[in-house]
């Protein structure tokens, strides 16, 4: 009896040392996570590249996106869809091309006002951010803490070697629209002639 204890609490010492070395592991590989994305921001300062774009009904459009912070934005889409987005300041304008049309959105009703806006966003407390790591993908969730049904914006990194691979939109719906980055080029110098919409004539009277 006595041997038998001895083996059991030989094994539940084993089993509990295990799971110390894994709950370590874990945290610090979050932690390493989170200090690549800190660094990967705190060093972004222009950005362009193709993307490829799935919206939650499936269709699928692509294009050319121009990201220089802070609160500069180009999204330029090709046909079929021939939408233009721009952002210089404090407005989201979205441009149909073919129908020449203009719609202005405020940055801050939208999920890149938490990029755009304010680049220390990982160390606001009005920002909630959750970090999760699995089969070498590094996802940051952001979202505003003080409304669960607001849209949140999702970044996904590969881990090795590390760079942003897509972001994911979700509406309060729960509907993802999901933006997969291509040969994106970091840090060059972009012209500002970029983050101005198109300038359509007046329409005749």
């Amino acid at each position: 009896m006595k041997q038998l204890l001895i083996k059991i609490n030989f094994f539940l010492y084993i089993f509990f040392i295990i799971l110390i070395c894994q709950t370590s592991y874990a945290f610090e590989k979050k932690q390493s996570a989170i200090l690549q994305i800190e660094k990967f921001f705190k060093n972004l300062i222009t950005l362009e590249a193709n993307f490829i774009q799935v919206s939650p009904s499936g269709n699928v459009s692509n294009g050319r996106i121009y990201l220089d912070l802070p609160g500069k934005l180009r999204i330029d889409y090709e046909n079929p869809n021939n939408l233009l987005i721009t952002c210089k300041g404090f407005w989201i304008v979205i441009q149909d091309r073919g129908a020449k049309t203009t719609n202005n959105i405020p940055v801050k009703s939208t999920p890149f006002a938490i990029l755009l806006e304010n680049k220390s966003f990982l160390s606001n407390e009005n920002i909630k951010a959750e970090y999760s790591t699995e089969a070498g993908i590094i996802s940051l969730k952001l979202k505003s803490p003080d409304n669960e049904k607001q849209e949140s914006l999702v970044l996904e990194f590969s881990e090795n070697p590390f760079s942003l691979k897509k972001w994911i939109i979700q509406d309060s719906l729960g509907e993802n629209t999901t933006v997969l980055i291509q040969n994106a080029k970091y840090n060059n110098k972009l012209s500002h002639v970029l983050f101005f919409p198109d300038t359509f004539p007046e329409p005749n009277n």
